[in-house]
């Protein structure tokens, strides 16, 4: 009993380092200040859900919520502590999901416990340079980190051959994030149904339909409330809303013919290499499930990508199923497939000489210096103390510093009510000074008639008014009149204008406050006696 007692608090002693280091290999790569690309979004959502008098009247906070679960779990905590502390507590616990989902995963296909870090290390390497789509997983503290983390226990079950917990797993995730989760249950199902098939290794159990029901009543949980995002509301808008969506603001997740140059060759590249060092490894059931589940996602994404040539077409149609993120399975399980087969083959010797005849300790080398020169760059964006700022991901548009403190002024200096025009690349506006804005071009809602709503605003405060289509960054560029216009429309009181936007100064608006990048405007006409002395 003793013997027995201390092998298994050995192993979950093991099972623990490896978890720890696992998420330390992930913080490496998403450790970045504060907020990050996504956590403007989810975090002011999940903060207006919680307290819906914090920047009440905000346009994209008060739209329908289409990740409750998410919402409902941080709301509290958002509301509670600072939104950068909030960060950093949902940051620590969606590394250590992803952590959790993904050491389940690997297990059964890579056995030494150094191999499995060597994964995770892979799997953060892989993930940020070989998706076709732009999908992560390792970053700030957003619905899908969480869902990742559950779809990849999801898959440590399905590759264990327990395809009802997968599903189930995989029906928490889809909570939690509707397509993240709903995508993988499509998978773990056509995987199963195809292993089933006469000619496949008659190593697949039946499913009860236990199992089926419950999985798919925990998905209903997130995924009900979206479906009902489009209930009644009309053709017409739906169509307006899948554009503006697809084309107009998610084309670089949603449309291959924009995805940047290069992305999906290496995705391919990946697909090979992973399907090469999978062919040299010996079969096991294990791996030949982790085969037909990577097969069923890159199926899913073939299949968008057939639906994404009817386009030009049949617009409407293919619009209202690509913004379904038919590219983002794939994208990250063809890259944990390829760091879990390629750590096993660096465990394996004998897998190491066929890759390099002669030279097996070659391969191990070359990754450990892969490895190596990524840790030394991803090291360069950590908050450390004592070292120059590093800009926020969310702040990639704008100046970082001069908008961090233009809107350290609003928040300290500018009435709670008041609602500003912003610069149209500017995503952390809410976050940093309280305040409400008109529109903001990443905060795009997810119901029909509040996107179709939020393209009209865009169009609105930035658009060009001759036909072109084109779209400036400030209203401030479009003159006083416009600005004027678009204020009593939205009830906009304040505005920030970029300090080099055209016509600058030619606006009659008392300027506030002003630095090197950014000025602060009342939206009313200079009165007698005012000036704009001293300010730039």
């Amino acid at each position: 009993m003793t013997g027995g007692s201390n092998a298994g608090q050995s192993a979950a002693g093991r099972a623990a380092a490896e978890i720890l280091l696992a998420a330390a290999v992930f913080a490496a790569a998403g450790a970045w200040p504060t907020p990050d690309v996504n956590e403007a979004v989810y975090l002011t959502k999940a903060r207006h859900r919680a307290d819906p008098a914090w920047c009440r009247g905000d346009f994209f906070l008060e739209t329908p919520d289409a990740h409750g679960v998410f919402f409902a779990a941080f709301g509290p905590l958002a509301a509670s502590v600072p939104l950068d502390t909030a960060a950093w507590i949902g940051r620590v616990l969606g590394w250590l999901a992803v952590a959790v989902g993904f050491r389940h995963a690997i297990v059964p296909l890579v056995a030494p416990s150094w191999a499995r870090v060597v994964a995770a290390a892979l799997f953060s390497v892989a993930v940020r340079y070989t998706p076709a789509a732009g999908e992560w997983v390792i970053g700030g503290c957003e619905a899908k980190v969480f869902a990742w983390g559950v779809v990849l226990a999801g898959l440590g079950e399905a590759v264990r051959g327990r395809v009802g917990p997968a599903w189930c797993l995989c029906g928490v995730a889809a909570a939690i994030h509707p397509i993240v989760g709903g995508w993988a249950m499509i998978a773990i199902a056509a995987a199963w149904l195809a292993g089933r098939a006469p000619a496949a290794p008659a190593d697949r159990p039946a499913v009860p339909w236990a199992w089926l029901a419950a999985g798919a009543a925990l998905a209903a949980a997130g995924i009900v409330p979206v479906l009902a995002l489009s209930s009644g509301v009309d053709a017409a808008t739906v169509a307006a809303a899948n554009r503006a969506y697809v084309v107009d603001r998610l084309s670089h997740h949603l449309l291959p013919r924009t995805f940047a140059n290069g992305l999906v060759a290496r995705h391919l590249l990946a697909i090979v290499v992973w399907w090469l060092l999978h062919r040299l490894m010996p079969a096991t059931a294990a791996r030949r499930r982790l085969a037909w589940i990577v097969g069923a996602a890159v199926a899913v994404a073939l299949a968008g990508w057939f639906i994404s040539l009817a386009e030009p077409l049949a617009p409407v149609a293919a619009r209202g199923l690509l913004r379904f993120y038919w590219f983002r399975l794939a994208d990250v399980l063809v890259a944990c497939a390829l760091a879990a087969t390629a750590a096993a083959t660096l465990a394996d010797a004998a897998a190491c000489e066929r890759v390099a005849p002669g030279k097996a300790w070659l391969p191990r080398v070359a990754v450990a210096v892969l490895l190596a020169w990524d840790l030394a760059a991803e090291s360069a964006h950590w908050p450390v103390p004592g070292r120059p700022a590093v800009a926020c991901r969310a702040d990639a548009k704008v100046n970082p510093a001069a908008w961090a403190d233009a809107c350290a002024w609003v928040r300290d200096h500018v009435p709670a009510d008041a609602c500003f025009l912003t610069p149209r690349g500017s995503a952390t506006f809410a976050w940093r000074t309280d305040r409400r804005e008109v529109v903001a071009w990443k905060n795009s809602p997810q119901d029909p008639r509040s996107l179709v709503e939020w393209r009209r605003r865009i169009d609105d405060c930035f658009a060009v008014r001759d036909g072109s289509g084109d779209l400036v960054q400030s209203t401030a560029v479009l003159g006083a009149d416009r600005m004027r216009e678009v204020a009593g429309r939205y009830g906009a009181t304040h505005a920030i204008v970029p300090l080099d936007a055209c016509g600058l100064e030619t606006l009659p608006f008392p300027r506030l406050h002003a630095n090197d990048g950014y000025v602060v405007l009342r939206l009313d006409p200079l009165t007698a006696g005012e000036s704009p002395a001293g300010l730039p």
